[in-house]
């Protein structure tokens, strides 16, 4: 329900697996949405019961209601619960719901299985980053224990023209996946590690100095972080990094009226009230000696200009913010560092939740090139109790860790999946099906 950013995200992922129909009152968004892709559109307000009823609700697995209204997502939820619809999923941005003393309430009695805010969302994500300076992106999987780390092969790395084989990694780390010219590839043994290569690592999390053996150079402790923009996923990563104790978090305000309430809600931050985009107040208030730079104000234009003049004056990362999705490949060229799509992390989240059962946890590798699945291994599937070379998995596919009780095990090709392990397998998306199959109870039939 909601044909927006984030909805169409969702039916654009869903609709190659599942038959997805899509409510939505505005004709051109429906319009659009049903022009691009293969699904079911229908005109209306999704909170409506009649329009539940002629969207036939009673059939649907699953309702996710992510309009631009809290309230409507809520009701919508609450009045497919009462229809029949086993789970739903509400996007809900105003922390009035979320937050504060009434959070005790249980919003499964309300109808809603799945409360997700994107601000939340964005915020953690940007959290993750800051914690591994050199990392583009950082997944936690076998709660904390197992660590993906996404770099970036730089000139000096000792691993560029050498085959996965040949490299010295210790058996602590393993390289899982290799991004070159927009093009996902599972790494193999004969893969050849280039200059300019995204590569997503595999760690313990207690060894993430290993990565350093990869790229080439140490990865230095993240002190000082500076946000522009003073909303609500700044709020969330204000507070966030104040509980972490780092060395100085400053924040950028233009509004006069948000900077007096940012200060008095988090008195440990220093809380800047001016214009990010004056070059004179940057230099004034020593930006460029900041670790971290992050711009997550509302608009896409001030975020992309400002992190320029931040890197420019010699910041050593930028995250940037950006809702429109044709800008992402914009600010990597302009060499800006990271992108963040909050639309995307919040579709991704509520595509994690979907796929529960005997899968934990659905990580997407640079918007759906890949797919890093974190399953639980049943007692009667085609996998246990086999080593990973009798296991026979397709060409596109990798199982980059193992986790058994209190063991985390980066695993090769003796290494056997018992009952009851959780294993990651990364697997290029036209497999995934194929995957879930392998890990099924009674054999995978």
């Amino acid at each position: 329900m909601g044909a927006g950013k984030v909805g169409f995200n969702l039916a654009q992922m869903l609709s190659s697996e599942h038959d997805v129909l899509v409510i939505e009152k505005n004709d051109e968004r429906r319009e659009i949405i049903g022009e691009l892709l293969d699904i079911q559109t229908l005109n209306g307000n999704g909170a409506s019961p009649a329009v539940l009823r002629e969207a036939n609700i009673r059939g649907a697995d699953m309702l996710i209601a992510v309009t631009e209204m809290d309230e409507i997502n809520m009701v919508a939820c609450m009045v497919a619960k009462q229809f029949g619809v086993p789970r739903t999923v509400a996007r809900v941005r105003n922390p009035e719901y979320t937050e504060g003393p009434h959070t005790d309430i249980s919003y499964a009695n309300l109808g809603i299985d799945m409360v997700i805010n994107p601000e939340q969302v964005t915020a953690r994500e940007i959290a993750k980053l800051i914690e591994v300076p050199e990392a583009l992106n950082v997944e936690y999987y076998a709660e904390g224990r197992i660590q993906m780390v996404e770099v970036k092969i730089g000139p000096q790395a000792p691993v560029i023209g050498k085959k996965l084989k040949e490299l010295n990694i210790p058996n602590q780390c393993l390289i899982a996946c290799i991004l070159r010219n927009n093009s996902m590839t599972v790494a193999r043994g004969e893969d050849m590690i280039q200059n300019g290569d995204l590569v997503f690592i595999i760690v313990r999390t207690r060894d993430t100095v290993m990565v350093e053996k990869i790229i080439g150079k140490q990865m230095g402790r993240t002190r000082s972080i500076t946000i522009l923009g003073a909303g609500r996923t700044s709020y969330y990563l204000t507070d966030y990094l104040l509980k972490k104790k780092f060395d100085s978090v400053k924040v950028i305000e233009k509004d006069r009226t948000m900077a007096k309430y940012f200060a008095q809600r988090m008195p440990e931050a220093l809380i800047i009230n001016g214009d990010g985009t004056d070059p004179a107040l940057l230099n004034e208030e020593n930006i460029g000696k900041s670790d971290v730079f992050v711009a997550i104000t509302d608009d896409d234009k001030i975020n992309l200009l400002v992190s320029l003049l931040a890197k420019n004056l010699g910041v050593k990362k930028t995250i940037t913010q950006v809702r429109r999705s044709d800008y992402s490949t914009l600010i990597e060229q302009v060499g800006i560092d990271i992108a963040i799509s909050p639309r995307l992390l919040t579709a991704e989240a509520i595509l994690r939740f979907i796929r529960r059962g005997n899968i934990v946890s659905v990580t997407l590798l640079e918007g759906d090139k890949a797919e890093v699945l974190e399953l639980i291994v049943p007692f009667r599937s085609r996998v246990a109790n086999r080593s990973l070379r009798q296991i026979n998995l397709p060409m596109g596919t990798l199982v980059g860790a193992i986790r058994r009780k209190d063991e985390v095990i980066i695993p090769r090709g003796s290494d056997i999946i018992k009952p009851g392990d959780q294993v990651m397998v990364f697997t290029l998306p036209q497999y995934v099906s194929t995957i879930e199959k392998f890990f099924q109870n009674n054999g995978g039939k």
